[in-house]
This record gives C-alpha cells, structure tokens and sequence, in this order.
C-alpha cells in the first residue's frame, strides 16, 4: 500500500519516517512538508493511507484529506494534533477519518493505530476485489451477463487481456494472494496496481485485466507476460498464454471468447504456448506417420506385442519432433481409432456401426508429455484388439486380451494360471510368450503397470494408503517397498518431488 506522512515540522516528520520503517518491507512510505506537496504526488501515487498533522500552512490537513477522497474515494485516514478540540474531531469524523491522535503520540498508541487500520483496508480492499471479480468474471463468461456497477467502466475502457492456462491447478504453481501478487509485480513500473486484475476462471485458468491509459502501453504488457511466461516455463510449469486488447466499447465477453480461441486453435501438445494476435498456426505435414499406423495395425493382428509397441513409441516419437498442436493431434488420433476399428471390424467380418468407430480421445486434453500419450495410446490399442474374441484363435493372438484384461482390471488379484486354463494353452508356453512380445514377465508387467497408475495418482495428490488400495495392495508398507524396488525413491518422497516440480 502507499502510506502518505504529512507533517510540516521538519523533525515531527524526520522521526514518523524513522518510526514507519517498520512498514517498508511490505508498503511504500512518502513523506511530505506540506499539504500541497501529499496533494500534488497524490496523482502520481495514489495513497491508501494518510497520516496528517491538521494544523499546517496552506493546505490544511482536513482540507488535504477532502482533496485526496476525491481523488481515490477509499482513501483512509489518521490525523494527529495538538487540539483536543471535539470541532476537528466532528470535521474528520464527516470525511471518514478512521482515527484521532493527540500530540505527543506514545510509539505503541501510533503503531496500534496503523496496524488496526492497514488491516481494515486489506479487508474492505479484498471485499470490493472479490465483488468486482465476481462481476467481471460473468462480463468474461457470458453475453448475457446482467448490468452491474462495473459494466460500463469495463465495457467503456482499453484492456490488455491476458489468459493462462496451466496442466495443473493454479494452487498448485502457488498460493492464489501470492501467485497474483507476482503477477502484478511484473506490471508495476507503468501501471498502477489497483487497474490490474487477475480473475480466476477455472481451476487450471486464470485471466489477467490490466486498464489502460494509452495503447502505447500494449508493448509493455507484453514484455511483461513475456517475462511471466520465461519464469514459469524455467520452472518446469507448463503453461499456455495469450492475449489481445479489448478495445473502448467492445465487450469483454466478445475479447475473451477471441482469447480463448486463438489459444485453442494454437497450443501446442507436450509443450508451452505463447500466442500473440499476430501468431498465424500452420498444420504440420505428418503424412508419413501413417505408414507407421498401418505397420501398427499389422504386428498387433499378427500378435507381434513387442513390435507393436515398438511401432506406437516410433510414431508417438514421430509426433512429437513435428510439435503438433493439441487440435491435430486430437484429429491424427481420431482418425487413427477410426481406421483402426474400422478394419478390425471389417476383419472379423462382422456389423460395422459407425457410431461405435469414433473414440473419445477428450482425454489429451488432460496430458502433458508425449510419454502419457504413448502409454495411453499402448493401452487403448491393444485394449481394441484384446476386447476381440475370435473363434480360431492362436496363442499369439491371446497376449493382446491378456495386456486388456491387466490394464482393465490391475487393481484386483489376476491370475496367470487361470487365464491359461480358461484358453486351453499351456501355462509354460504362455509365460514364455507374454515374455518375448511384452520384454517382461507377466508378474512384473502387472507390478509396473499398478505402480504407473499409483505415481498418476499421487501426482494428483491422492493419500498413499488411498493409492496402496486402489492400484490392488492391501497392505500399504508392502505398497511403499515395491513401489521403492521399482521408482528408486518411497512413494511420500516422489509425491514430495513431484509437489515441487509445481512451485515457482
């Protein structure tokens, strides 16, 4: 906050400025020997508070306190003064001064007096903020918003607009006051902080609104997010960020649903994103993935699990050196379950639905890297091909059904042995089969895989004895120690690492 000291004795002023040095580390502290002086920075600084002596040369000190509740209507003041007199009392007390202090003030009296009003504004300020924000976060997600007090200053004003959009909840990169706070900070130099806003619309999506006088302030904002940008990215978040500039008369709806699209339109998959008006997006050509699809479909058909796999790594690997957006991604792999199923379907010469050919691939939208992406494209694939039952089936062709039945089920007690006798194939042979498609015993692929879904899960912020149980491990001390065997570090010190990743 700006803290306004006005005293036109030159030592009564030298020792309010020693004792308010308290404050400095957390509010800007201007002195003043004059009433003319505080009105005159006034408009370049707006105060929050004002300490004023009453009687002074030229301006007084009621008429200072008048002049300045003009100029920032929630101004509070404390004025001090030798007059025990009710009139000056009853005067400040009609212009909203929060307190009366005689001379000589005791250290402990002033200090009582600063800090019980400080925090009456950090109240009534986050108050006004958190009813503004309300407001303006229905002007941002809606046409149809109803009229309120903010409505035709906001509509009526230029705005740079910003969006930023985390793979985690804003909570998570840091506390909310904080986060905000740093936010602004960046701003600071040309902008005053009661213009700027930052306005949560989501759990993983805020919006910055910062006021502007001029629109040659608009290269300065983006230097600004540019830095946010850098700082968040260096710290390992990833983050997507835009913006544009609301224009005077135009809604803030019509300039956030802009925003949000040209960052839906733009965003890359497995990376940060910074959009500009002027970012044009160019598909990547990936035509020759689709060899790799068509391979895909062949090995796993064949029960060649291990070269499947390989194939999927290659393409995902493939996807990722094109640095595709998250929008033709999603339609790449539409397309690829589409072809997929289709051929599948009409393999096994049965009814092909249309319908039933679409996947919902919405789930990327949820990933960060390109290694959750080839996981999950590894278990949907032979997910489809191991849901299918034909009536002449080959030992090899049953490894797919088996990886299904482990990632459909790897939470209950799955048994080999079981399985084989269910399919009349020898336990032996399966075993050894599993081994050479998969690379890994089939204790050892359902170990890893329950431990896969136990780190989603704790990088959600799940409890371990929660995970333990819900990954298949009754007991959560057995949990920890193969958890421990497989990751190298206990499932508390993962979550703790992963926890940090998230902090600035």
């Amino acid at each position: 906050m700006n803290i306004f000291l006005v005293e036109d004795e030159h030592w009564a002023l030298a020792e309010l400025v020693e004792l308010f040095r308290i404050y400095e580390a957390e509010h800007r502290i201007f002195a003043f020997g004059s009433g003319d002086e505080a009105l005159a920075a006034a408009y370049v600084n707006t105060p929050d508070l004002v300490l004023t002596d009453i009687t002074m040369p030229g301006v007084d000190g009621l008429e200072l306190i008048k002049a300045l509740i003009g100029v920032h209507p929630d101004l509070k003041a404390i004025v001090l003064s030798v007059h025990d007199q009710f009139t000056y009392a009853q005067q400040g007390m009609k212009l909203g001064v929060i307190d009366y202090l005689l001379k000589p003030v005791r250290k402990e009296v002033l200090y009582a007096a600063i800090d019980q009003t400080l925090l009456h504004i950090t109240n009534d300020t986050k108050r006004k903020t958190e009813r503004m924000h309300a407001a303006v976060a229905q002007m941002l997600l809606s046409s149809e918003s109803p009229e309120n007090e903010y409505t035709s200053t906001v509509t009526g004003s230029l705005y740079f607009a910003a969006l930023l959009q985390t793979k985690v909840h804003i909570t998570e990169v840091g506390e909310e006051d904080m986060l905000d706070g740093s936010i602004k900070s960046l701003f600071l130099t040309q902008l005053r902080e009661q213009d700027i806003h930052c306005i949560d619309v989501g759990a993983k999506r805020k919006v910055l609104l910062a006021a502007l006088d001029n629109e040659h302030l608009i290269a300065y904002c983006t230097s600004c997010l540019q830095t946010l940008y850098q700082q968040l990215t260096r710290s390992g978040i990833q983050v997507h960020m835009g913006y544009v500039v609301k224009q005077r008369g135009e809604s803030l709806h019509s300039s956030y649903t802009s925003l949000n699209q040209m960052i839906e339109e733009q965003r890359k998959f497995g990376m940060s994103t910074f959009v500009t008006p002027d970012t044009r997006s160019v598909e990547a050509e990936i035509g020759e993935i689709w060899d790799r699809a068509r391979l895909l479909q062949n090995f796993i058909t064949q029960g060649e699990i291990q070269k499947g796999k390989e194939s999927i790594h290659s393409m995902v690997y493939e996807l990722k050196h094109h640095q595709l957006t998250l929008k033709q991604l999603m339609m790449f792999v539409s397309d690829l379950f589409y072809s997929l199923k289709y051929n599948l379907h009409a393999s096994s010469k049965r009814g092909t639905r249309i319908t039933a050919l679409h996947e919902d691939i919405h789930v990327l939208q949820e990933f960060t890297t390109y290694d959750e992406l080839s996981g999950w494209l590894t278990r949907k694939v032979f997910g489809l091909f191991g849901g299918q039952t034909p009536l002449d089936q080959k030992p090899k062709e049953l490894v797919p059904i088996l990886l299904n039945l482990i990632h459909s089920n790897y939470q209950h007690d799955l048994s080999l042995q079981q399985f084989a006798a269910e399919h009349h194939v020898s336990l032996g042979y399966l075993s050894r089969l599993f081994k050479t498609q998969t690379g890994h015993t089939f204790s050892d692929y359902l170990i890893r895989h329950r431990i896969e879904a136990a780190k989603t899960l704790l990088r959600e912020g799940a409890r371990i004895t929660d995970v333990s149980r819900l990954v298949g491990y009754e007991d959560p001390k057995h949990f920890s120690h193969v958890f421990k065997r497989i990751v190298g570090a206990p499932p508390k010190t993962y979550a703790q690492r992963q926890k940090r990743k998230f902090t600035p």
